[in-house]
C-alpha cells in the first residue's frame, strides 16, 4: 500500500509577489480575438499552489509605413522579455511571423514553446491586477526573467519602478479575487488587458 500525505495549504496570499515559476503549458488563443496578432496564453505553475498562474503575451504590432513589415513596440517587448527569460533564439521575423532561429517558419508556436520550455523555471511577479470593469485578476506580470542568482532583485526594482509610477493597477490585499473560478481553466478574459500593463 502508498503511504499517504495530506497536501498542506498555505494561508493568506503566500503566492503573490516575486515567485520561481514552472512553464507548465502555452496556449494560443489569437484564433478567438480578431485585434490580436499575438495572444499566447502561458502558464506558470508556482510552489504553493493548485492552480497555474498566468502571464497573457498579447497585442497587436505595429507596423512600418508599407503597412507589412514590424516596427519596435509593446507587443514585441513582451514577446522579448519570454523568449530571453527561456533562452529561446528564434521569435517573430521583420512581417511578424514565428520563426526559429535559422528563420525556418513555425506553424504554431505555442506548441513548440510548450513542447521544448516545459519545466523550465523563470522568475516572475504574481499579482492582484485591479481591472476596469472593478474585479481583481490573478495576473503574472509580462516582464519574466530568466531565473538566476540576481533575477529576484532585478525583477522586483523593474516592479518597484512600475509601481511607484503607477503603471500596475494592484487590487487591495484585502480583495476578493474572482480569479478563484477563472483559474481552473488556466485562462481569463481580455478584459482585464490594460496597456499600462508593461
Amino acid at each position: 500500500m502508498a503511504i499517504m500525505r495530506s497536501k498542506q495549504k498555505t494561508g493568506g496570499a503566500s503566492w503573490l509577489g516575486i515567485k520561481t515559476g514552472t512553464i507548465n503549458k502555452v496556449i494560443d488563443e489569437s484564433s478567438k480575438y480578431d485585434w490580436a496578432d499575438v495572444y499566447l496564453v502561458v502558464e506558470f505553475m508556482v510552489e504553493g499552489s493548485e492552480y497555474p498562474r498566468v502571464c497573457k503575451i498579447v497585442g497587436s504590432f505595429d507596423k512600418e509605413a508599407d503597412g507589412k513589415q514590424i516596427k519596435d513596440c509593446t507587443l514585441l517587448k513582451r514577446i522579448t522579455f519570454l523568449l530571453d527569460a527561456i533562452g529561446e533564439d528564434g521569435g517573430v521575423n521583420q512581417f511578424g511571423q514565428w520563426v526559429d532561429c535559422d528563420e525556418k517558419p513555425i506553424e504554431d508556436m505555442a506548441a513548440y514553446l510548450t513542447e521544448n520550455y516545459k519545466g523550465h523555471e523563470c522568475t516572475i511577479y504574481v499579482y492582484k491586477e485591479l481591472a476596469k470593469n472593478g474585479q481583481a485578476y490573478t495576473r503574472v506580470h509580462n516582464k519574466v526573467l530568466a531565473k538566476t542568482a540576481k533575477s529576484e532583485d532585478e525583477l522586483q526594482d523593474y516592479i518597484s519602478y512600475l509601481q511607484s509610477k503607477g503603471f500596475i493597477k494592484e487590487a487591495p490585499a484585502d480583495m476578493d479575487t474572482s480569479a478563484k473560478k477563472v483559474e481552473m481553466n488556466g485562462t481569463l478574459d481580455a478584459g482585464g488587458i490594460d496597456i499600462a500593463n508593461l
